[in-house]
This record gives structure tokens, C-alpha cells and sequence, in this order.
């Protein structure tokens, strides 16, 4: 099993630790997309809207 040679940019120290950090921010920036965007969002309709914004002191005291 021979090892595949690094492409020419990878072989300076410097870049490879420049590709990884942009690699693992593009992976946090993934992560965070899903977390916040995954389809589980609550889709208020108009009335429910109206009626917060009619009444905002009602719905934030538990």
C-alpha cells in the first residue's frame, strides 16, 4: 500500500494548517446550518402572529 504524494501547496507546513483551519470552520459553519435549519422550524400562521404581536406581554411570562 503506497502512500498517495501531498498536492504541492500541502507540502508547506504553514498551508496545510491554513487547510485544515478552513476545513473546520466550513464544518462549524455546516453544523451550525443544521442545527438552526433542519426543518423542525414552527410555521406560524397569520392569526398566530396577529395575536402575538396584538399582545406581547401575554406570551412571555410563565
Amino acid at each position: 500500500m503506497k502512500k498517495k504524494p501531498m498536492p504541492s501547496f500541502l507540502q508547506h507546513p504553514l498551508a496545510r494548517e491554513i487547510t485544515m483551519a478552513i476545513v473546520i470552520k466550513l464544518l462549524v459553519i455546516v453544523a451550525i446550518f443544521y442545527a438552526f435549519f433542519d426543518g423542525r422550524a414552527v410555521r406560524p400562521d397569520a392569526d398566530a402572529v396577529a395575536e402575538r404581536l396584538a399582545n406581547p406581554q401575554q406570551h412571555t411570562q410563565h
